[in-house]
């Protein structure tokens, strides 16, 4: 297992995990949870019924949580269906999401006492998860000029390789500025950087390009963690924030 701590300050502890096994979800609805997530559990010190992860299906829904929908997704079934962001402003309740090359994004607002944890793969970087996060978070208060982004770790676009359909479905919602750094011809083959198209969509929600940081580690690169490109056989990475009490 490999664990990196992407944020450890007064305000809110989160992280990234391959897990031991690198399996997070339950084939049935009322299977026990999975070895992995006990394991967190015990970790973090937090009951599995603190612990939160939406059914997500790579696209813009985000969704506030609370105590009501603790254990989702971990220990019970859960309406978080097609979910791919979460939001809260509720000490000791973990927002979590899977991933296995899609980038997850830490969001926190230590004045306005709000977090969110995000999924963003290749259409949500170019749609809109990132303005309905703060949007939502913005609903419990908080304000984009002291929202702290964090971009966690994710497939590098030296490793990201991509056909031109992709790229003509981002110049949809990027200008030709902004395109010439998301995107890097090299040879015949393009390469898609997520982390500049999530830096500029950001920045247009009104988060400064101070309050963006980025952990710079690659799943695929790394070996550690399970990626999708490099063939990890359904096995996947989890991304975690929670507000300490």
């Amino acid at each position: 297992m490999k664990e990196l701590t992407v944020i450890n300050d007064n305000f809110a502890y989160a992280g990234f995990t391959s897990g031991t096994h690198g399996i997070w979800t339950r084939n049935e609805a009322n299977d026990p949870p999975t070895e992995d997530y006990s394991d967190l559990s015990s970790r973090l010190g937090v009951p599995l019924s603190r612990i939160v992860r939406p059914y997500q299906a790579n696209g813009c829904k985000v969704e506030i949580v609370g105590s009501e929908h603790g254990g989702a997704g971990v220990i019970a079934d859960n309406d978080l269906k097609k979910v791919d962001g979460l939001i809260t402003a509720e000490k000791g309740l973990v927002l979590s999401i899977i991933a296995a090359d899609c980038v997850p994004v830490y969001l926190t607002d230590t004045e306005a006492e709000v977090i969110g944890m995000l999924h963003c793969g290749r259409i949500s970087a170019a749609g809109s998860l990132i303005s309905s996060a703060v949007q939502r978070m913005k609903e419990l208060g908080a304000s984009p000029d002291r929202i702290r982004l964090t971009i966690g770790p994710h497939i590098c676009p030296n490793c990201y390789e991509v056909g031109k359909e992709v790229r003509d479905e981002y110049a949809e919602a990027f200008t030709a500025d902004l395109l010439s750094r998301i995107f890097t011809l090299r040879g015949n083959g393009l390469f898609l950087d997520l982390s500049q198209a999530i830096r500029a969509k950001a920045a247009a929600e009104g988060i400064s390009s101070e309050n963006i940081s980025n952990t710079q580690v690659c799943t695929c690169h790394d070996s550690s963690y399970h990626s999708y490109r490099r063939g990890s056989s359904g096995r996947q990475n989890l991304a975690f924030i929670m507000m300490k009490r």
